[in-house]
């Protein structure tokens, strides 16, 4: 009989436990969407300059110098506009 008693204590004190720790803190959609994009924008930023990194190294590995012929490669790099959207506009 005290031995259930026991049981029941630790997993009624556990059960508090890990109630406690799984509460999390409220984050409004947008915040929540907003870290989503900024995210997604990151990684589309270094896939971008890994692709332009191996594109620029196959290039240079094609090259053989002992040819006749010379090389020269045309690189241009053109910024996207920056554009602020606001909440109105989104909806």
């Amino acid at each position: 009989m005290f031995t259930k008693s026991k049981i029941a204590a630790i997993a009624l004190t556990s059960s508090f436990a890990f109630a406690s720790t799984a509460q999390a803190e409220n984050v409004s959609l947008e915040r929540y969407v907003t870290s989503m994009v900024n995210q997604a924008m990151e990684v589309a930023q270094q896939e971008v300059k890994n692709n332009v990194r191996s594109a620029v190294l196959t290039v240079a590995n094609n090259i053989s110098f002992d040819e006749a012929k010379t090389y020269t490669a045309k690189v241009t790099i053109t910024d996207l506009e920056s554009v602020e959207v606001t909440k109105e506009q989104t909806e």
